[in-house]
């Protein structure tokens, strides 16, 4: 099987998130398997696999921490086969372990809520939400993919409290004071603890500021953004199709600024910007990082854009 072939199916996925993708970057390994393993295959499917959606930084750390843990189990003497396998296992262990303690956290947080603002779709977030029986919700529809009405419909066939908002009432919920948090999930988390989330995040963030409502952004710390980063844009046709001569801009992902950001949950609990900014800092010191040079990794206070 070509190596590209094996990252198809996570380049071209637009529904699923970045968690999804990610467990999908490791299974992607077990692929090779089917014919006789080498190292420099792993290599480069790791590669591939970093480079193949660079606005979702969770598959290319998932894919060099496989590819790492790959090499230190071989050089502990393990044959290849099983040195994948295990690898494989291990990673999506250590993932699955930090996705947990982030709902875990989130749900101690947002039970100090009594309703809260979501934009966009976080399979994270939503099970933190789920684990919150009390707790009032608005969701923002989340054009043009419309992830937040899945959400909606998600929590709402759980038996919560759900209220389905267009994304441009979001101010009017805000000044309204009707919720007590903005709650995001996030793709990536950059260099100086900004996020990239969403498109229409950005603006809600800016409203809650106005009306003095705090944002929270759930997200554990894979969301860092170790190997590059830039944006991403999809198809216009999903914005306008029609008989005149429209054109459509449909960017996906939008940055939120770190001032914006009133605090972090992640696996290491609920962390100001500025401390979650210098554990990253910690964290990307030690990271074997093969994908930078590659990557281009430099400040990412301007990502660029990926069409």
């Amino acid at each position: 099987m070509k190596l590209d072939e094996i990252a198809k199916e996570i380049r071209e996925d637009r529904s699923s998130g970045a968690s999804q993708l990610a467990l999908k970057a490791a299974r992607a390994f077990l692929k090779l398997l089917g014919e006789k393993p080498s190292v420099r295959n792993v290599r480069r499917l790791a590669r591939i696999l970093a480079e193949s959606r660079p606005s979702m930084p969770p598959i290319a750390n998932m894919a060099y921490r496989v590819n790492e843990l790959i090499d230190r189990k071989i050089s502990e003497g393990e044959d290849l086969s099983e040195a994948i396998e295990d690898a494989v296992r291990t990673a999506i262990s250590e993932y699955q372990s930090a996705l947990r303690m982030t709902i875990e956290n989130a749900v101690d947080e947002l039970r100090e809520h009594d309703s809260i603002l979501v934009h966009s779709y976080s399979s994270t977030a939503a099970a933190a939400i789920e684990g919150c029986e009390k707790l009032k919700i608005y969701v923002t529809e989340s054009r043009p993919g419309y992830e937040g009405r899945r959400l909606a419909e998600r929590l709402a066939s759980r038996g919560h409290d759900v209220t389905l908002v267009v994304d441009a009432a979001a101010a009017y919920v805000l000044d309204r004071s009707l919720v007590d948090a903005v709650v995001f999930g996030c793709d990536a988390i950059l260099d100086d603890c900004s996020i990239a989330n969403k498109i229409g995040s950005k603006m809600i963030a800016l409203a809650a500021a106005d009306a003095g409502i705090p944002v929270e952004v759930v997200a554990d710390s894979w969301k860092a953004a170790i190997h590059g980063f830039s944006l991403e844009e999809h198809p216009s046709e999903e914005v306008y199709v029609g008989d005149f001569r429209v054109q459509a801009l449909n960017p996906y992902f939008e940055v939120v600024p770190s001032r914006m950001i009133s605090v972090f949950v992640t696996e290491w609990g609920v962390v100001k910007p500025q401390e979650l900014a210098r554990m990253l800092r910690e964290m990307w010191g030690r990271v074997p990082s093969p994908g930078r040079k590659k990557m281009g990794f430099k400040p990412l206070r301007r990502p660029g854009r990926r069409a």
